[in-house]
């Protein structure tokens, strides 16, 4: 019996052993298969054309993501969204919350040769206040370089989400040479055109509405990175186009895809991530009071009229969620519990009746011109008739919409998206306070814009939550605006593909200097 009970523990020490072996043996195969791979173009698609690539848009915010190819931010995003270490070092504000120095980090080069410093930081920021992309960097009133990797910014007032605004595109540092040249007539166009940045890919030639190309910059701040040879950004707009380029494996990510193609995707072992939300909403010209939106009831009863969950269930593939108020659950403003106003068509028909409309009404929607918006937009239509509320649809092109959102439209309603990040007083603060260039007739109660002006300047973040919370619960019980449905947005890619750095706390968080490509 003793020498059963011994070869017995003998044979389970072999088996652990053997299976211990196996385990560590197949972690070293597993790290091994992890380890970078240099060489190789990464392709990508994306139906966002950028207006400017060579140096932040004074006219419009570029498309970010695009960018980062080849120009940086001082603060960069970490994996949950918030202000990370990156062209800056670190950073720190003076105990009266009046000034905010940064460290620079040292040795880095633009790709023209020149040196990333306190002085080129400063003559940065200064460009960008004085274009229209930066009103949000109106409360640094000067700039000090303390010595050639610090710089000082002097504030009017403290704004808890200054950082994040230089985590996004009022952040981007482009060449002196670069800001130089935009000065004369002949260089305007040529540094619009010509991103000249510290980040790991150098530019080679934009196409607009075809392609976007960059190479490797050896002189890249970050050793031994990137790995790729070069990126491509290629502008495809039929969708058909790209399932069939990404299945045949002419590229190898797509941005933004269409939810309605995520499963056919995934069936054949692409890679899907969520990468951010959009809310969408519309709002009318509510500030005019010959509109019928500056009604309150009238904005409510249409709200009561439109099943938002069956819409959503019917065109949303799993990835819209109905939405009753103006956050997500990601997000620092979101409200469990709020009931809001879900459907209810026989309170539609009171209100419209309470407003002065026992007959119904005619109204316009405004829209830019997608499939996705057509046909959502042709239910909310349905929705609508039931209770008497005849809605015409104009869609747009994306000049004429974002025309239509910025200047303002009498008489129409205006369907918009907004970015859900986890931090939302930035967003909230840019759409409905005064000073918003958004939908200008968009009526904007005051007791809404004194919270956020409350939770935009406090340095307790707690604080800054409540308040924020309560801005939303407010906007959503005056109807400021009508929220439809949160849509996630998701990226997909070749499972060869690593490195990319997606996150779903910020949409347009990647890292290219990360990503690599296996067999």
């Amino acid at each position: 019996m003793k020498k059963k009970s011994l070869m017995k523990r003998v044979g389970i020490c072999l088996l652990v052993s053997v299976a211990a072996f196996t385990f560590v043996a197949g972690l070293a195969g597993q790290v091994q298969a992890e380890t970078p791979k240099y060489g190789g173009i990464l392709k990508s698609v994306t139906t966002w054309t950028p207006r400017s690539i060579g140096r932040p848009s004074r006219a419009a915010p570029p498309r970010l993501p695009r960018l980062k190819l080849c120009i940086q931010t001082l603060p960069s995003r970490d994996d949950k969204g918030m202000p990370a270490p990156h062209l800056v070092k670190s950073w720190k504000y003076s105990s009266d919350l009046k000034s905010l120095t940064f460290k620079l980090r040292e040795g880095v080069k633009f790709h023209d040769g020149s040196d990333f410093n306190a002085t080129v930081v400063k003559m940065n920021l200064e460009e960008r206040k004085s274009g229209i992309v930066g009103k949000r960097l109106k409360d640094i009133v000067s700039i000090d370089v303390i010595d050639e990797h610090t710089v000082r910014l002097n504030l009017a007032r403290y704004k808890n989400w200054l950082l994040y605004q230089l985590a996004d595109y009022n952040g981007l540092m482009v060449s002196p040479k670069s800001i130089e040249k935009a000065k004369t007539k002949d260089g305007k166009k040529w540094a619009a055109r010509n991103p000249v940045g510290t980040g790991p890919f150098k530019f080679v030639k934009f196409e607009r509405n075809v392609i976007l190309k960059a190479e490797k910059f050896d002189g890249y701040w970050q050793k031994g990175k990137p790995y790729l040879d070069g990126i491509e950004m290629h502008y495809i707009f039929d969708p058909m186009t790209t399932m069939s380029a990404m299945r045949a494996g002419e590229v190898h990510t797509w941005w933004e895809v269409p939810v309605d193609k995520v499963a056919e995707l995934k069936k054949y072992g692409f890679e899907a991530k969520v990468i951010g939300e959009q809310l969408r909403s519309f709002s009318g010209d509510s500030a005019n009071p010959q509109s019928v939106y500056a009604d309150k009831r009238v904005r409510e009863a249409i709200e009561y009229a439109i099943d938002r969950p069956a819409i959503s269930k019917a065109l949303g593939y799993g990835y819209w969620e109905p939405k009753v108020q103006y956050a997500s659950k990601i997000s620092n403003g979101y409200n469990p519990g709020f009931i809001g106003r879900p459907y209810n068509p026989e309170k539609a028909k009171r209100l419209l009746t309470e407003a002065g409309y026992p007959n119904g009404l005619k109204i316009l929607f405004v829209s830019i011109n997608t499939p996705q918006d057509r046909d959502s937009l042709a239910l909310i239509q349905r929705y609508l008739k039931k209770v008497g509320i005849d809605a015409e649809m104009q869609f747009k092109d994306r000049g004429g919409y974002y025309t239509a959102a910025n200047r303002g439209m009498k008489n129409a309603m205006i369907v918009f998206n907004m970015t859900i990040p986890m931090n939302l007083t930035l967003e909230l603060t840019g759409m409905f306070m005064a000073r918003s260039p958004r939908l200008p007739l968009m009526f904007r109660p005051q007791d809404i814009q004194d919270i956020l002006t409350k939770a935009e300047t406090t340095p307790d973040y707690a604080t800054q939550v409540t308040l924020t919370k309560e801005a939303v619960r407010l906007i959503s019980e005056e109807a400021v605006t009508l929220p439809l449905w949160v849509k996630s947005v998701v990226n997909m890619w070749n499972k060869n593909v690593h490195g990319l750095g997606y996150t779903a706390a910020y949409r347009y968080q990647w890292t290219p200097e990360n990503v690599w490509l296996s067999k």
